[in-house]
């Protein structure tokens, strides 16, 4: 696993390697031999700026909130209700599927996220 602890000198160095030799058009081998690096450190590095990439653009987790389950009958047996803000109830069918679901909640917090 990469290193995570974050030195944004070296890592501003080795993005600029990594794009010269991207642009040289060499061999990881001959690139390190013509720049006096260590291939070791090559590829440590090339994996590192590869895996803060991913986490850098990584949507952020949903944040969830808690649920209060009562017994006031809005809901049918093979319905789910959440109350939302302002006194909205959102009715959804108890069949949604999973992915659906986790969508609505990503699209609802992010509509939240933005009010």
């Amino acid at each position: 696993m990469a290193n995570t602890q974050r030195d944004s000198g070296r890592e501003g160095y080795w993005r600029t390697v990594l794009a010269r030799w991207a642009k040289s058009g060499l061999s990881i081998r001959a690139f390190c031999r013509e720049e006096k690096l260590r291939e070791p450190s090559f590829y440590s590095w090339r994996r590192t700026v590869a895996e803060r990439d991913v986490q850098r653009h990584a949507p952020p987790a949903p944040a969830f909130l808690p649920v209060v389950l009562s017994d006031r009958g809005v809901a049918s047996p093979a319905e789910i209700a959440i109350d939302l803000r302002g006194g909205r109830t959102l009715r959804l069918s108890e069949s949604i599927a999973v992915d659906r679901l986790a969508a609505l909640i990503l699209a609802l917090e992010s509509a939240e996220a933005q009010s």
